[in-house]
């Protein structure tokens, strides 16, 4: 044979290894890159395919607010690079748009307030039709449904695996369209947060879920399904469903039985706040269906005894059947539960005593039960012994009931305790440092309205680190306790009613400068505070009912929503300025508090609640006008045509300033305060004639108390159209 010439076989092996290296590239799976693409030629370059980026810049375009600044990265010609989306390093299309926002409910609560929300407003562009191989699409927490239903084009993305529009306010029908997406493995249109405040989507027909026959997770919680026929034999097609979500959807009726369905995989089912409505030892569906591991039925309105048919789901590790009306202890044939590590049955008439009860929980769950939800569950004993045989727990919640008896220091041994609630019980006794010495994971705990006296040596060092502690009408000694000190992590910090008494100690309000929420009230604290406080992050303060004297901080937590002094001895004039923006609750009455009423009273914007009563206050109040809104809005200019005392409003909605000194005619400031419904002027030395407005600037008043002034005249007749108010008190006047 002759010899091969070298060059020839070094061309021969060159192409052989592209035979190769293609066909390694077909077999192998698609990679997600975002740090790379491929043109729509197969030749590395650096950017991504021109036309999805085109429909990534559409989609742009139609977000008309991004606080958080998510698509500041959108810009450039490699569109793989930008935030949120990932294409395949083989062929460069554009396979994941994720733009996700970590929504929370208490973000939802604070939409509105002057806090920058960071979800995304604006609309979906049909331009994401153009990415035409897009897997994964998770645009949930913002918004952009605005007010609208969910795109129907959203039916045409058919590559689509994993789509996630949770969260987004969108309203009306779901689109049938959606069964187009036979990939789907994953979908989500939960509007659970929207759909408490009324904003809803809906469906009356689900027969489009048959079509997805690849789908293992299904979440469709907060969508009113309240019209919907035969949701259950179209869920029950999916061979393949995992997880089924469909809490607060409006169900009203279930079906007893399936003779035939394919829910062979199901792992997970929530079906909590629907209103069945119905005995729990009817028949129903899910009992037959063994594949459970997760089953929360919680505020269904399910009545009577624990169903025997419970012993079926044998798998289970999370059974949650809450916030019923449920009687009866629970039933022996869950001895065969043994993977259970949650078990949740708070708010149900169990009644029977607590070691009967952990005594029925299978005895092969003990030491993997973790989570342990009891309160208020009628439920009786005088002693926790039973409850050290659960080692492994981690949340034990069995306050508000009737237990009794002291709590056993062997309650240390369950070293994996994370939060330990036993509160609002008759539990009596001396608690010692020898109950939490093995406690070192422990981060909340609840001794609150029992009868324990907490007693520590003043040196002891805890082993944990607090997060909450809620200790009131507990005895926790003369002193606020040293070990506190140690708990710089406190979140949340409850010693109302504890007989403390003496000063507040210094340390404590800068160990506690990051706690949320500070509870005193109660107590025998006398002393004054510190001159500021504005090194706190505290938002709600409780000092009412103590002895303490000087004169309020002129510098307030800047973040102070709640503060409560009432029942003191604090003297002197209130602070000018409280620097206190989003203050809305002020309560400060019984002191002895004098001088005027400041101007300050214009510019707290977010103020619902000021209660001045019992105080020695005098002069007359404030008109909040042109001068006071220009200081808080400095940036209007004299050319301004805005008539500031017509146009500035405030937000009080309870005002109390009744038992001082006050004077002058009835106050101009009230005309701001359309939404008021509770004002109590009496006992003050308010004269003058009462103004035709109230009625017409104060339309929703309930209650309208100006007893024991100097007021004269005749009654307006408009008060007659205050159509809301119950009480009304002019006795003592001229």
């Amino acid at each position: 044979m002759a010899a091969t010439p070298r060059s020839s076989f070094h061309g021969a092996a060159a192409a052989m290894f592209l035979i190769l290296f293609s066909l390694l590239a077909s077999l192998a799976p698609t990679t997600v890159a975002s740090s790379r693409s491929v043109s729509s030629g197969g030749t590395l370059n650096g950017s991504c395919i021109a036309a999805e980026r085109d429909a990534l810049l559409s989609f742009k375009a139609g977000i008309t607010s991004d606080p958080s600044r998510q698509l500041r990265s959108w810009r450039g010609q490699d569109c793989c690079r930008w935030y949120g989306v990932s294409c395949s390093a083989r062929t460069g299309h554009v396979l994941k748009l994720d733009l996700h926002n970590d929504f929370f409910e208490e973000d939802y609560g604070s939409f509105g307030d002057d806090h920058v929300a960071p979800w995304l407003h604006g609309q979906i562009s049909s331009s994401l039709l153009s990415l035409r191989h897009l897997k994964h699409l998770d645009l949930s927490g913002n918004l952009l449904g605005e007010n609208m239903p969910i795109p129907m084009f959203m039916g045409c993305l058919n590559s689509l695996t994993y789509l996630d529009l949770s969260n987004m306010n969108f309203i009306g029908r779901v689109p049938p369209q959606l069964g187009n997406l036979t990939k789907l493995v994953y979908l989500d249109i939960s509007n659970f947060l929207f759909a408490l405040s009324n904003s809803y989507l809906s469906s009356s027909d689900v027969s489009w879920l048959a079509s997805l026959h690849t789908l293992e997770h299904l979440d469709m919680s907060g969508v009113n399904l309240s019209t919907a026929v035969d949701w259950v034999r179209a869920i029950s097609t999916l061979p393949n469903l995992r997880v089924l979500h469909l809490q607060y959807c409006g169900l009203n009726s279930s079906i007893a039985s399936l003779q035939h369905h394919n829910l062979t995989a199901l792992e997970e089912l929530d079906l909590s706040r629907n209103p069945f409505n119905s005995p729990t030892i009817a028949p129903n569906w899910y009992w037959d269906v063994t594949t459970l591991k997760s089953l929360r039925i919680s505020d269904c309105g399910f009545s009577g005894p624990f169903p025997d048919e419970l012993g079926n789901l044998t798998m289970l590790d999370t059974l949650d059947m809450g916030w019923n009306n449920i009687e009866g202890m629970i039933p022996s044939t869950l001895k065969n539960l043994c993977s259970l590590e949650v078990v949740y049955l708070a708010s149900n008439n169990i009644g029977g005593d607590i070691t009967d009860l952990i005594e029925r929980l299978p005895n092969c769950s003990w030491s993997s039960l973790q989570e342990l939800y009891l309160f208020e569950a009628n439920i009786t004993g005088t002693t926790l012994k039973s409850v050290l045989n659960l080692t492994a727990l981690s949340l034990l919640f069995i306050q508000d009931n009737h237990l009794s008896g002291s709590v056993p220091v062997e309650i240390g041994s369950l070293k994996n305790l994370v939060e330990l609630h036993i509160g609002n019980n008759s539990f009596r006794g001396v608690i010692s440092e020898h109950h939490f010495s093995g406690l070192k994971n422990l981060k909340s705990i609840d001794l609150s309205l029992t009868y324990i006296q907490v007693m520590i040596d003043s040196d002891w060092k805890p082993p944990f680190d607090l997060d909450r502690a809620f200790l009131s009408s507990c005895y926790l000694g003369n002193q606020v306790p040293n070990w506190l000190q140690c708990q710089k992590s406190v979140s949340y910090l409850e010693i109302s009613d504890t007989g403390l008494n003496g000063r507040i100690p210094d340390w404590f309000w800068t160990t506690f400068s990051n706690a949320y929420h500070l509870d005193l009230s109660s107590n025998q604290f006398r002393g004054e505070l510190p001159p500021s406080l504005e090194f706190m992050s505290v938002e709600e303060l409780f000092l009412q009912s103590n002895h303490l004297t000087g004169s309020i901080p002129q510098l307030l937590p800047r973040n102070l929503v709640l503060f409560d002094i009432s029942k003191n001895d604090f003297n002197g004039e209130l602070p000018s300025h409280f620097e206190a923006p989003y203050l809305q609750v002020a309560v400060l009455f019984s002191n002895r508090l004098t001088g005027t009423i400041p101007y300050t009273i214009c510019q707290w914007p977010q103020l619902r609640v000021l209660d001045l009563s019992n105080n020695l206050l005098s002069g007359e109040l404030p008109i909040c006008g042109r001068e006071q809104l220009k200081q808080q809005n400095p940036s209007n200019n004299n050319s301004s045509r805005v008539n500031y005392a017509n146009s500035y409003s405030l937000e009080l909605r309870i005002l109390f300033l009744n038992n001082n000194n006050l004077l002058g005619g009835f106050p101009l400031f009230l005309k701001q305060c359309q939404n008021l419904t509770f004002l109590d002027l009496s006992g003050n030395r308010f004269s003058g004639v009462l103004p035709a407005w109230i009625s017409e600037d104060m339309p929703r008043l309930v209650v309208l108390q100006l007893r024991s002034n100097n007021f004269s005249g005749h009654i307006p007749v408009g008060i007659t159209r205050l159509y809301s108010l119950h009480i009304l008190d002019l006795a003592n006047n001229a």
